[in-house]
């Protein structure tokens, strides 16, 4: 992996070309469980009637933008995906919106500065890496939203304590993590790891001082 998102994106690319453009295309087995995500990382967003900035990292196909619509939040929106692909298909869906094609990791220069940043799905999947690999892999995004994001961030991953496992998931260790936020990023978090799923989503917000 090293510097690059690559080696993932051909993944989700993947699942776009077997099944189109619904929740499978961007790597979700099930409806519903993708609805889920959508509505416990919107718990992010603090003012939903304020105009916030959001950059959806890892964007795909914009679902999650088309959740907030649906719900009603009045939001700029930025979406950021390796994959070129996906940013055609969402800029085509959605001309309004600021879409960038991005590896971060080797260039993050033009991501902009935003109230929230979404890594939603991101760290999910680990292919053929070990777990170090991928440890790395979520420390330096979360570095470098930290960078970008004025108000907050939220993120998922597999829970080491899931009962069910796949090789090709990533199970992150909760305690590594919270450990990492706290003494790199900020000592202001919340864990969510009550909604039925094989996961935790954190919320990152400002640095207390």
């Amino acid at each position: 992996m090293k510097n690059s998102l690559v080696e993932i994106h051909k993944k989700y690319e993947n699942d776009l070309k077997i099944y189109g453009q619904n929740h499978r295309g961007v790597g979700w087995p099930r409806k519903k469980d993708a609805i889920k995500r959508y509505e416990v990382m919107s718990k992010l967003i603090k003012n939903k009637k304020s105009k916030n900035s959001i950059l959806d990292l890892g964007c795909g196909l914009s679902h999650f933008y088309k959740y907030l619509k649906l719900k009603k939040f009045k939001i700029k929106y930025v979406g950021v995906d390796i994959s070129s692909k996906m940013i055609a298909i969402s800029k085509k869906k959605y001309p309004n919106n600021l879409y960038y094609v991005l590896d971060i990791l080797k260039d993050h220069s033009k991501m902009p500065k935003v109230d929230y940043i979404i890594i939603n799905g991101l760290f999910t999947h680990k292919g053929r890496y070990s777990n170090k690999v991928m440890l790395r892999f979520v420390k330096n995004i979360l570095r470098i939203s930290a960078s970008k994001a004025k108000i907050g961030i939220s993120f998922n991953v597999f829970s080491e304590s899931a009962d069910w496992r796949d090789k090709g998931n990533f199970y992150l260790n909760l305690k590594t993590i919270t450990d990492f936020i706290s003494k790199q990023i900020s000592n202001k978090f919340i864990i969510n790891h009550d909604y039925g799923l094989y996961e935790y989503t954190i919320f990152i917000y400002k640095k207390v001082r």
